[in-house]
């Protein structure tokens, strides 16, 4: 890929953590927050060594990131991914958020990625047409057309 010289590959380890934990470090002991993305680069290395035991060896650079660092190149308040936090593992926000108010993205499920986002998209979009009472376009040979 592009992301990688020819002959290497790029990998993204994320986990979920608590935002306000990280800036508070940020703002009171730098050497603990800096500490701490050591840590949780560690572990995040470790669990992956699981699926791929050469990584560590193999591993040319490594840049650890935190919800600070997620802010710095996304724009994203405070470094949030993926929206809302769900907290139930049989409920998820829903799309519609008011008379006339979708939301779609990363926010939703699926979540992240650009295929999950696609994904969640279309999700939507059929939510929407079916609110409307309009029917969904079908699919034949790989092409979406009305149904008509």
């Amino acid at each position: 890929t592009s992301r990688a010289p020819a002959g290497q590959r790029v990998i993204t380890l994320s986990t979920h953590t608590r935002l306000d934990d990280w800036w508070q470090l940020l703002e009171h002991d730098r050497d603990a927050y800096e500490a701490r993305k050591q840590v949780y680069a560690d572990r995040l290395l470790t669990a992956a060594a699981r699926a791929l035991p050469t990584l560590r060896e193999a591993a040319q650079f490594v840049m650890p990131g935190t919800p600070v660092t997620f802010q710095r190149f996304t724009h994203r308040i405070d470094g949030w991914v993926g929206g809302f936090p769900q907290t139930s593992l049989f409920r998820t926000w829903a799309p519609k958020l008011a008379p006339q108010l979708w939301m779609v993205g990363d926010s939703i499920f699926p979540g992240q990625s650009t295929a999950a986002v696609a994904m969640g998209g279309l999700r939507v979009a059929a939510a929407v047409l079916h609110h409307q009472h309009v029917p969904w376009p079908v699919q034949r040979d790989g092409v979406l057309r009305s149904p008509g």
